[in-house]
């Protein structure tokens, strides 16, 4: 009886580490996301509310090329990465391929 407690209470400490890692998973997405979005605003001039998955180069003006350059050159220095010149020019173009290009960076770097 003892042993099938200690097994049941392993599994329910096993399963509550799983849950803390994977709401840390979460809050870390968030605030790479809020990051990305924050710096979008600042560099592009417009509010947070206005970015979204489909901002991109193609529907937001305010993304010119110089623009570009320097929201390129924040994104590395806030978060401490350095992009290939194919990233910068294929990958970092709208809000959902940066999301998903810093968080690869992100855990490349923590591995």
């Amino acid at each position: 009886m003892a042993l099938k407690i200690k097994s049941i209470l392993a599994k329910v400490i096993k399963t509550d580490h799983r849950e803390d890692e994977m709401r840390a998973i979460v809050d870390q997405a968030t605030a790479v996301e809020h990051k990305i979005k924050a710096i979008m605003a600042s560099v592009f001039k417009i509010d947070m509310s206005e970015i979204n998955d489909e901002t991109s180069s193609d529907n937001l003006p305010q993304w010119t090329s110089l623009a570009h350059v320097d929201f390129v050159l924040t994104l590395q220095k806030e978060f401490g990465l350095a992009f290939t010149d194919s990233q910068i020019v294929e990958e970092l173009l709208s809000f959902r391929t940066i999301v998903q290009t810093v968080t690869a960076a992100l855990n490349d770097q923590n591995n």
